[in-house]
């Protein structure tokens, strides 16, 4: 049967026609999609571009967009242009190098003006400036700059009704670390202060199995007779905290005792918090003069003093033995010795005999906000034991800014000759070096009062509270 188009006239199949009549239609469709003649006759075709004026070497023009070399055709490259095609799904940009840093999750109900509130916000504070990022879930923020310390007040809940206040807060605290960190992260360290912050633990610690840290001061059992219902539920909360936490950070020895005595199976996740040292506790805007006075020193008289038990071992002696060398070129300088022991009323009658009374005193203990005030109305601090003593003395003048002069066995592994301290030998003629040393230059007494002070900090201070947290959350000891 012959096909036959809407005319009724019979139709072709390729295969039928004559080979003349398809090349005639083959020509005929080359021709329709030529571009037209340009000015100098060469015809451009099918995106081929020619080349004006361009000829064989027989001078005729350049057929179908090829050219001759050395009597070879050679195909021109097509000049079409890449097809584009956009991506099917934006993608997510890689993530910044900051923000695979250690994050910790802090939640604390204390207000920042309170004990706990601000030992929270100088922890936090340190653990920022060591550049661990961290969250501060808390009802108020504390108005700090910090550029680690991302703080997201909660609001502050009002009502009668203790346990309903900490856990709406737990609640919105939840919430907001969720809208911080969407369906949870496992490099999160979570950690919460006191029994108030325990709940955010129980709540978040199962979406990715989060590392948890517990931190408290006292157990509600230290606090009160558990006669009251809001103590059993605080207790309840608490031993809750125990069971599920990974990390128990106690800030008293009283406390991982009582811990470890209600829940055993917990005494191995139990560590005592590190203490910084009380910097504050050491005020530099006293009046020297005045507390010199209470001790018959004048307001301007160069004041040597020594902190510890008169024994071999502390070895006041050698200072009692060095000030009658020190008076020849410092007259006006003055001896205080602090403390008792076995040899305080040898060295009394030793100075008696010496004639050094007048350049000499000994007030027995002093010890509170009245020793803190010595040491810092003192011009150095004095510490020529023979052996390896307590650091604290030294740590109290670094505290008040204050130079120490010390012997080598002091404070082994603590001082730096001329970098915090002058170092000195177990004998008289040394420690009487030292001390002129310091007496005689100003300068050099500041400079190891303020690099002692950063010293204090560094190992002793909030510095060190934020390295053993970094320990508990599991980030690499820092070279």
């Amino acid at each position: 049967m012959i096909p036959r188009n809407l005319n009724g006239e019979p139709t072709l199949l390729p295969t039928d026609r004559p080979a003349s009549v398809l090349a005639a239609e083959e020509i005929g469709r080359a021709l329709a999609n030529r571009r037209s003649t340009t000015d100098n006759g060469v015809i451009a075709d099918n995106g081929h571009s020619s080349d004006i004026g361009r000829s064989t070497e027989n001078g005729g023009p350049v057929p179908n967009g090829q050219t001759t070399r050395n009597g070879t055709r050679v195909k021109r490259d097509k000049r079409r242009m890449k097809r584009i095609t956009p991506p099917a799904r934006i993608e997510t940009p890689a993530l910044a190098p900051d923000d695979a840093r250690p994050v910790l999750a802090v939640f604390c109900w204390e207000p920042p003006n309170t004990p706990i509130g601000q030992s929270v916000l100088k922890a936090v504070t340190a653990l920022a400036r060591r550049q661990i990022s961290v969250h501060l879930f808390a009802p108020i923020s504390s108005g700090s700059t910090i550029p680690d310390l991302h703080e997201h007040p909660v609001g502050e809940i009002e009502g009668d009704d203790l346990a309903a206040r900490v856990q709406e807060y737990t609640s919105r605290a939840a919430n907001a670390f969720l809208h911080q960190f969407p369906g949870g992260s496992p490099h999160v360290t979570l950690m919460g202060y006191e029994w108030s912050g325990a709940g955010a633990l129980s709540l978040l610690r199962g979406l990715k199995n989060n590392r948890t840290i517990f931190a408290l001061s006292s157990l509600e059992r230290q606090r009160s007779d558990m006669t009251s219902d809001i103590s059993k539920r605080i207790n309840e909360i608490e031993m809750n905290a125990l069971h599920e936490a990974q990390v128990i950070l106690a800030q008293e020895p009283s406390v991982v005792e009582v811990a470890r005595f209600w829940v055993p199976e917990c005494a191995a996740r139990v560590t005592t918090a590190r203490q910084p040292f009380p910097v504050e506790q050491f005020a530099p805007s006293i009046d020297a003069g005045q507390i010199k006075a209470r001790y018959q020193v004048g307001p301007i008289d160069p004041t040597i003093l020594f902190v510890g038990d008169f024994s071999e071992r502390y070895g006041p002696d050698l200072l009692v033995k060095a000030m009658p060398v020190v008076l020849r070129n410092h007259p006006q300088a003055r001896l205080i010795l602090v403390g008792d022991g076995a040899t305080y009323w040898t060295l009394r009658v030793y100075s008696r005999y010496l004639l050094l009374d007048h350049a000499i005193r000994f007030p027995g203990s002093v010890v509170g906000q009245a020793l803190h005030e010595l040491i810092e109305a003192a011009d150095i601090v004095a510490a020529p034991s023979r052996e390896a003593t307590p650091w604290w003395p030294i740590q109290a003048a670094w505290a008040a800014q204050r130079p120490v002069v010390a012997t080598h066995q002091a404070a082994p592994g603590l001082l730096e000759h001329e970098k915090d301290s002058l170092l000195v030998y177990s004998v008289e003629q040394s420690l009487v070096w030292g001390i002129e040393r310091l007496l005689y230059d100003a300068d050099l007494r500041v400079s190891l009062g303020r690099k002692g002070h950063d010293k204090l900090e560094e190992r002793f201070g909030w510095n060190n509270v934020a390295e053993q947290i970094e320990q508990l959350m599991g980030v690499p000891a820092r070279e």
